[in-house]
């Protein structure tokens, strides 16, 4: 048997979420949770110092709605969001550690081991702040969250590399509709592994959206078939009921043409009937806007050298419905491969976590760097590795794939570009990376001081999604961090600030500002946590680790 450690790939998702590891064959494979589904909703119930999580606490809902909590993915690095209940307030990442403290009690019962090691996706627009909540939320749970990978780069390892088998290069475009979030992302596949080009989307766009619609169409039926005037957002029961029924129509739209709900409500009862053909009336401008998120991707895949694309896979469970396949069948004359869609993600996770598992097996037999080895060199330690930890051999040098990603935003720094005519500053936005860029990326700007005997400089790191050459709106930018860098103070004005930005392999942000008179600096990794928001996150995770998770 086997010593090799396990990893698990965690699909953490807005609506459902998903488990995998490899098994004993160097096969991707899912992990059902204590109930038997291959699939947890991700949906905490807060019940006195019980955290259900899964299908019981989505049930619960309409019951006890201020004490669910749902769709937290979509708020995970928004700083003003918190779930109140009990008299304690839990962050996104705080309840995104629940979820994920739910899905690996599971996963060591049906593996019949502790697991630690984890890789975590999150979608690949998603910004600084979101990514490090992510990283975060696994951490509250007790975890050691290796990497946190892109959806669509996890779910075209689970699609492009077989494991023993020779892999064809070719362009593929993976299309991620999730529950609460858009992805749309072209990558190379390669014998050497993943490359992705460029990715865009939106993570406020998802199979969530489908449903506030059908609700919405719900209860105008209902109001007109009871002579009612119904708000569902007066009523949070009265919303979550609804939802779920709306759900459920969407699903069976899937496969029928019409189906059939009953609404009741304050002694009103109503039959409501709802054909696909609606359904897709309804919703066109969602996915209209997948479809421009597409086009525009692209045309930067153009810009890039990629003029056509070979593929176009469909992951993410909401990719399931009719209207998806029709549409991008007739927009990219492509015929559509649904691939797993609620799995792809997981299982993708889950090789790329056990790649670099076994890279670092590897690395640590060779005297040199892994990138820089030999063929021959890469080989013995392979074998050293199959032999030591009982694995075929195949199966190390198959890990040997790596996965190439880009940046998803663009970063810069806020400079001053003159003074109103009332002697007000105006600030402007200086881009440095751009979105798009292959990771590993570096770049250093020369700026200048603005004032002679200047003392300090102060640095404000933003970011946003402009293009270069692009005019940059200061307003759709968000701050990062900022920080003050002393200076000489007999500098005369215009003296020279360096700046540089570096985003590593794993989209980690360093920003180092320079000042080459008095040779201070100020360096930072991104983002920072203030003392405040430190002590307070503190708090919260030792309420939350008491909570006892089912």
């Amino acid at each position: 048997m086997s010593k090799q450690k396990k990893i698990i790939g965690i699909d953490l998702g807005t609506t459902y979420s998903c488990v995998s590891y490899i098994n004993e064959y160097g096969q991707s494979e899912v992990i059902p949770n204590a109930e038997g589904e291959r699939t947890t909703p991700s949906v905490v119930w807060f019940d006195g110092k019980r955290a259900v999580v899964g299908q019981q606490a989505k049930e619960m809902a309409s019951v006890h709605p201020d004490a669910v909590c749902s769709f937290v993915k979509r708020s995970m690095g928004n700083d003003d969001f918190t779930f109140d209940v009990d008299g304690v307030e839990y962050t996104p990442q705080h309840v995104s550690g629940l979820i994920l403290k739910k899905l690996v009690q599971d996963a060591s019962a049906y593996l019949a081991e502790t697991i630690t090691d984890v890789v975590i996706t999150c979608p690949a627009y998603f910004f600084v702040k979101e990514r490090d909540a992510t990283k975060r939320a696994g951490e509250i749970a007790g975890l050691n969250v290796l990497q946190i990978v892109n959806e669509p780069t996890a779910a075209a390892f689970a699609y492009g590399i077989k494991p023993n088998e020779e892999t064809k290069d070719r362009f593929a475009l993976v299309y991620d509709l999730g529950g609460g979030t858009f992805d749309t992302t072209i990558v190379q596949i390669s014998q050497n592994g993943i490359d992705v080009l460029c990715t865009d989307g939106d993570h406020q766009l998802g199979g969530k959206d489908w449903d506030d619609c059908l609700v919405q169409h719900i209860v105008k039926c209902f109001n007109e078939s009871s002579g009612q005037n119904v708000d569902v957002g007066d009523d949070p029961e009265f919303y979550y009921d609804v939802l779920q029924r709306a759900e459920q129509c969407k699903k069976q739209l899937t496969d029928k043409t019409k189906t059939k709900t009953t609404l009741s409500y304050r002694g009103n009862k109503a039959a409501i009937e709802m054909t696909r053909d609606e359904f897709e009336y309804l919703t066109e401008p969602l996915l209209d806007r997948t479809v421009s998120l597409t086009r525009s991707l692209l045309d930067t895949a153009k810009a890039k050298g990629c003029t056509k694309f070979d593929q176009l896979v469909l992951v993410g469970g909401s990719s399931r419905m009719p209207q998806v396949v029709q549409r991008l069948r007739s927009e990219f004359s492509v015929e559509p491969v649904l691939f797993e869609p609620d799995e792809a993600i997981a299982k993708g996770a889950a090789i790329i976590g056990n790649n670099a598992y076994l890279q670092s097996l590897v690395k640590s037999k060779l005297k040199t760097q892994l990138t820089t080895a030999t063929t021959e060199e890469l080989k013995n330690a392979a074998k050293q590795v199959a032999d030591e930890y009982q694995l075929p051999i195949n199966t190390v040098t198959g890990a040997m794939k790596r996965a190439k990603n880009v940046t998803s935003k663009t970063f810069g720094i806020t400079v001053l570009d003159g003074y109103d005519e009332d002697g007000r500053p105006l600030l402007s936005v200086s881009n440095l990376i751009y979105r798009n860029t292959p990771l590993p990326a570096e770049c250093t700007e020369q700026y200048a001081t603005i004032a002679a005997k200047q003392q300090v400089v102060v640095v404000e790191l933003v970011e946003n999604s402009y293009d270069k050459g692009a005019v940059v709106d200061l307003e759709q930018t968000t701050s990062l961090w900022n920080g003050e860098l002393p200076v000489q103070a007999d500098l005369p004005i215009y003296s020279p600030i360096d700046v540089t930005f570096r985003v590593d392999a794993d989209g980690r942000l360093f920003i180092i500002a320079y000042d080459p008179a008095s040779g201070k600096k100020i360096q930072k990794a991104i983002p920072e946590m203030d003392a405040q928001t430190a002590a307070r996150m503190l708090a919260v995770t030792k309420h939350t680790t008491q909570l006892v998770v089912e």
